[in-house]
């Protein structure tokens, strides 16, 4: 009993691909927020002149230098960049929208991974990802052309797309095998939950909720359509290492 105590705790049980991503995410944050703008930058400036100072430093309101080059958004010198479709995933508004990501991507992203497999998790999480930024605009400019140009004013950005790709390919299990539900641990099944009320309706605060839903509902079909393929390949069953214990800690 003591052996298993020990190696689950071992810190090699935490060198996953889900785990690096988000190492990446939060050192994206910290040189966008922080870094010093050089003289005479004239760029995207995140900063709220009617708060005080060190609000915008906590909340991170500040900065601006990566959203300026790497964020979609038609105020910004190239904003509409097909590329910045891209690498808008890897960069966030401020520290909760930051926290939100990373919590999701914690549970959902290792659990995945641990399902299907590093390369498989990702190649979904960074396609759809940049698949869901860029249909999204069109969908939206058709559903609500008259905030389109309000919304698009304002830099896009985020992880969240690509996280709830990794929730339809979790749930496209229970299509083939419900009992497969017994296998997501419940600290997985609460964050989820959480995670889609929470990015879904309470993140936006209603100002670019169709926007918002339309991006984060595209991320869950492709997710699921994605992954389909691969579940009548293998006849609906993955190899799963350490099956027994595929949730024991997400």
């Amino acid at each position: 009993m003591e052996k298993a105590l020990k190696k689950e705790k071992s810190w090699k049980d935490y060198l996953t691909v889900t785990n690096f991503m988000i190492v990446i995410l939060l050192i994206f944050y910290l040189l966008d927020k922080y870094l010093p703008l050089p003289k005479g930058y004239t760029g995207f400036n995140c900063w709220d002149n009617e708060l005080p100072p060190a609000v915008n430093y906590i909340f991170g309101w500040c900065g601006g230098l990566l959203m300026n080059s790497m964020a979609v958004c038609e105020t910004i010198a190239g904003g509409m960049d097909v590329y910045r479709q891209f690498t808008c995933m890897f960069l966030h508004a401020d520290i909760l929208h930051l926290i939100a990501n990373l919590i999701g991507l914690y549970f959902i992203g290792n659990y995945a991974e641990k399902k299907y497999g590093w390369w498989l998790t990702y190649i979904i999480y960074l396609l759809v990802g940049f698949m869901q930024y860029l249909i999204t605009d069109p969908i939206f400019a058709a559903i609500a052309p008259e905030k389109f140009a309000e919304i698009y004013a304002m830099p896009s950005c985020g992880a969240s797309g690509g996280i709830f790709a990794l929730i339809g390919a979790s749930l496209a299990a229970l299509f083939f095998d419900i009992k497969s539900l017994k296998q997501i641990g419940k600290p997985t099944l609460i964050i989820s939950a959480i995670y889609g009320v929470l990015t879904t309706y309470v993140a936006s605060f209603g100002w670019t909720t169709i926007c918002h839903n339309v991006s984060l509902i595209l991320g869950l079909v492709f997710g699921v359509v994605l992954i389909l393929p691969f579940f009548l390949l293998k006849k609906g069953k993955f190899a799963i290492t350490n099956k027994s214990n595929i949730d024991k800690e997400y």
